[in-house]
């Protein structure tokens, strides 16, 4: 019992937020990206989650606002 809770915890709660901290995407994120990616392609959806989502949040952030800011 003790070892599912742990990992449960290490998987929802502290690898979120360190890899979050690492490529400045918040925890939500992090975790609903791994969980889409796991979700549609499995393991490697998984791994290629992070990435994707940190890319889109900069797009958003450098592309996206920058435009609303001059409407």
């Amino acid at each position: 019992m003790f070892f599912v809770v742990y990992r449960l915890v290490e998987d929802y709660v502290l690898v979120p937020k360190i890899i979050g901290n690492a490529v400045k995407v918040p925890a939500l994120v992090t975790v609903v990206a791994v969980v889409l990616g796991g979700a549609l392609l499995g393991v490697v959806g998984a791994l290629v989650a992070i990435p994707i989502a940190a890319a889109m949040l900069l797009l958003v952030r450098e592309v996206l606002y920058p435009r609303l800011d001059r409407a």
